[in-house]
């Protein structure tokens, strides 16, 4: 698990955003089929899913540099989808109420201003890689 929302890249981001418009849209219920699974158990259960390779881990912040070259250090080889689901979730910003077969998530109070934050970042055409959540202000 991670437990510092500023190491956040992203794996993490791009699926807090799709989070956000699961809420919206399918009342927070989010398709297996969306997400990157190593568990074989559920992969078995979703028609078309890619299998689970280390290379489809987690990206950190920081994987990407500048120049285009990557930071493989920072790439999480055994850390899917439902991992990130777990950080987003210690992090305050979101909550579960479904279950594994079966995921389904709310945004907490907290998570509602991050994504609002979010998604002026990507309308202002920034990467999900690139975004910073500024925790001190939102907590109040």
């Amino acid at each position: 698990m991670i437990n510092k929302i500023e190491t956040f890249g992203k794996d993490h981001w791009s699926l807090f955003a799709y989070i956000g418009t699961r809420v919206s849209d399918y009342k927070g219920k989010l398709d297996l089929a969306h997400l990157r699974i190593k568990n074989p158990a559920l992969q078995q259960n979703m028609l078309g899913t890619m299998m689970w390779k280390p290379e489809y881990g987690t990206r950190l912040k920081g994987y990407w540099n500048q120049d285009g070259s990557k930071n493989t250090s920072l790439l999480l080889l055994d850390h899917d989808d439902f991992d990130c689901l777990d950080d987003l979730e210690e992090a305050g910003l979101i909550k579960s109420f479904g279950t594994g077969l079966n995921p389904a998530y709310q945004l907490t109070k907290l998570g509602a201003k991050i994504h609002s934050e979010l998604l002026l970042h990507k309308q202002a055409g920034k990467n999900f890689s690139d975004f910073s959540a500024d925790l001190q202000e939102k907590r109040q």
